[in-house]
């Protein structure tokens, strides 16, 4: 996260259940029947494989279960539509997927450390995460806003100064609030208060009891605490800067990143891809052209200045 984060009312049910602290909870996030990846090993993509995983058998996956529909806990075991798709994905592989949880900061490090083969969790691209992964882009997320309702216009996600908002340390949305904070303070208005959480459950229960205004996550993780509130929570203003989720993968493991991206496509030729977000009500992010961003996807930084001579006016 670095990568962007979302966050989910199923979660915050299952932590507050458990810890016996919720009131506002009634429904939590359905978990559809299991989707099929079809076809099974794709015989050219399975030989590709490198040794070490083929021989092994498994695809270590990193996940942080904390942002439904992608990833959550249902009665203890993780589902959720990112599960489905590496499943998927491990399967074209001749794999067996392997799931490892792990923080949500945690995920991207653990990859370039060698504790995870890959990892995926909602994870939306950033030039942070490039740096230490390359990322294979599977989905299109916005930032979005959700507050106790009803829903304030005046107060949407370009106008928060001053007001309380919850949000995943660490993550994409976590930087947007600390730059519209300093303008903010640059407009001589009060900063935003930005509340940090190490997962998501909390902040989104947060808000439900009135400890903070509204909490900031991505698109589809937000639409489905609402969905999934009781009328305890609402979208707050339109997804913005949207951007592409990413499955992290060491730069290092060049060849499994290329396998993974056409066993994706392939899962996208054959209908399996559609399906899976189908079946978890978010077909909106599909995408259709999965691509494997580097360092080399990092734009330059804008120079403070230029040291180009100007050009002199020609004289009349």
């Amino acid at each position: 996260m670095s990568l962007r984060v979302r966050v989910g009312l199923a979660a915050a049910c299952v932590a507050a259940v458990a810890g016996g602290l919720l009131s506002g909870c009634q429904t939590t996030t359905a978990q559809p029947a299991a989707s099929p990846s079809n076809a099974g090993p794709v015989s050219g993509l399975a030989a590709k494989v490198p040794d070490k995983i083929r021989e092994d058998g498994f695809l270590t996956i990193g996940i942080d279960p904390s942002f439904p529909p992608m990833e959550f806990l249902d009665r203890g075991e993780a589902v959720g539509a990112d599960l489905d798709l590496m499943r998927a994905i491990a399967d074209r592989l001749g794999l067996q997927a392997q799931f490892v949880e792990d923080a949500y900061a945690l995920l991207v490090p653990g990859v370039a450390a060698g504790r995870f083969e890959t990892a995926i969790s909602a994870l939306s691209v950033d030039d942070n995460d490039l740096q230490n992964a390359n990322m294979l882009t599977y989905y299109r997320s916005g930032s979005q806003l959700a507050v106790r309702p009803p829903a304030k216009k005046r107060f949407g996600p370009r106008n928060l100064c001053g007001r309380k908002i919850t949000v995943l340390d660490g993550s994409v949305q976590y930087s947007q609030l600390v730059e519209r904070s300093a303008n903010c303070v640059e407009n001589k208005k009060d900063p935003i208060r930005i509340l940090a959480f190490q997962s998501q459950a909390p902040a989104t229960q947060a808000v439900i009891d009135g400890k903070a205004y509204g909490t900031l996550a991505d698109s589809p993780v937000i639409e489905s605490a609402v969905r999934d509130s009781g009328g305890a929570l609402v979208v707050n203003g339109k997804p913005f800067d949207v951007a592409p989720y990413g499955i992290a993968i060491a730069a290092e493991r060049k060849q499994l990143a290329e396998l993974m991206q056409d066993a994706l496509k392939s899962l996208m030729e054959d209908g399996t891809y559609q399906q899976i977000l189908d079946d978890w009500g978010i077909a909106e992010g599909a995408i259709t052209d999965p691509r494997i961003l580097t360092r080399k996807n990092i734009p330059e930084p804008t120079p403070l200045y230029s040291t180009q001579e100007p050009t002199p006016t020609p004289s009349l």
